[in-house]
């Protein structure tokens, strides 16, 4: 973004996108497990959101059945996220979210979590670096619980992507769909168990970056 003026919100159009047409192909493969019932995508506060919503309108666009529930308060329009969380709403895909400082209903979100379908885990990325707090612990919690597939983006949410370490609680995936290349806690301490079979897509990012 600093060295070649790549706007954020194009990184994760492609990180999206590229997520999405991963997980088709996991519908198209394995329909007993991935193919038969509606994605659920859980949103965070930051950018890791952001990739949700727009994993969530490929989806969508690809004819599959996709839900929303956003956990993370308030978007600003102008953001890369807000943009994308405002597109989904225009698109009028099923989505739960809070206005201003309302609590969430947590029955209704294990509710969500624990029903039929496919999780895909769009909570936190790579930037958190203190434990998870309620009631994003809880929705992790009840994700592990759900005995649902789970596909994360980026990073299974509550893991340390440098050390593997687990932050409070991580979420356990199936699959992790990686934005650029892997992380290199995914080896160590507890990141192989949280993050399943590993998936690096490209999401756009100039070769000149990776050879200096």
């Amino acid at each position: 973004m600093e060295d070649f003026g790549i706007p954020g919100i194009v990184l994760m159009e492609n990180a999206g996108a590229e997520a999405a047409r991963l997980i088709h192909g996991l519908a198209l493969a394995e329909p007993k497990r991935y193919g038969g019932g509606p994605f659920r995508v859980l949103c965070g506060p930051g950018n890791n959101g952001g990739d949700g919503f727009v994993v969530a309108r490929h989806l969508a666009s690809k004819g599959l059945d996709v839900s929303i529930w956003v956990l993370g308060g308030n978007y600003a329009a102008e953001s890369d996220a807000g943009i994308n969380l405002e597109i989904v709403k225009r698109m009028q895909i099923p989505l739960v979210t809070r206005e201003g400082n309302a609590p969430i209903h947590q029955e209704e979100l294990k509710a969500f979590i624990t029903s039929s379908g496919t999780l895909v885990d769009a909570l936190f990325g790579t930037g958190l670096s203190r434990p998870l707090r309620p009631p994003f612990l809880e929705c992790v919690e009840a994700i592990n619980s759900s005995g649902r597939p789970v596909i994360a983006l980026d990073i299974p949410s509550g893991l340390d992507g440098d050390s593997g370490k687990v932050l409070g609680g991580a979420v356990q995936a199936s699959h992790t769909i990686t934005f650029a290349a892997t992380k290199t806690g995914f080896s160590r301490e507890q990141g192989a168990r949280c993050c399943g079979a590993v998936h690096v897509v490209d999401i756009g990012i100039p070769r000149e970056i990776w050879c200096t």
